[in-house]
């Protein structure tokens, strides 16, 4: 019986491809402002390779201690469902602004993971905004596209 690849290694292999793509589009960024993209890069390189390490390994067990070893709709439909998350925030944050747009997807994506404390949803919204808001804006003097397209019009 020809022994099968667990899902893990194909997922490993995509997540290296990403990681080598971040890297290709930083090549002609100076120094200084490539230094973050090639760090996150490298973390997310080191992962995937350990992603497709785990995945051999469970490649190499019996059939019934592998676990689901094929990707199926079932499988891909929350990371799907996530990443459709990621481009409505895009989109909000070029039409609405970074503050907007992340008050609105932290309470988007905390009651898409089931979080139903409205209190503590709330909380966190507020705290996060305030920090970034004290910590960038103002002690760092980061602009901030406050309203995005929203406050070109106002």
């Amino acid at each position: 019986m020809k022994k099968q690849l667990h899902q893990d290694v194909f997922i490993g292999f995509i997540c290296l491809a990403i990681s080598l793509l971040v890297f290709a589009l930083n090549t002609n960024l100076p120094s200084d402002a490539a230094m973050m993209p090639r760090l996150l890069g490298g973390m997310l390189t080191i992962l995937s390779i350990l992603i497709i390490y785990h995945g051999l390994r469970k490649s190499k067990l019996p059939v019934e201690e592998q676990g689901p070893k094929a990707l199926t709709v079932d499988a891909l439909k929350i990371p799907l469902i996530t990443w459709g998350f990621v481009v409505l925030y895009y989109i909000l944050f070029h039409v609405a602004g970074y503050f907007v747009a992340t008050g609105i997807m932290i309470i988007a994506l905390m009651r898409f993971m089931k979080r139903t404390s409205w209190p503590v949803i709330i909380a966190i919204d507020a705290v996060y905004l305030l920090v970034m808001y004290f910590a960038f804006v103002r002690m760092l003097n980061v602009s901030v596209d406050n309203f995005g397209m929203l406050g070109r019009l106002l």
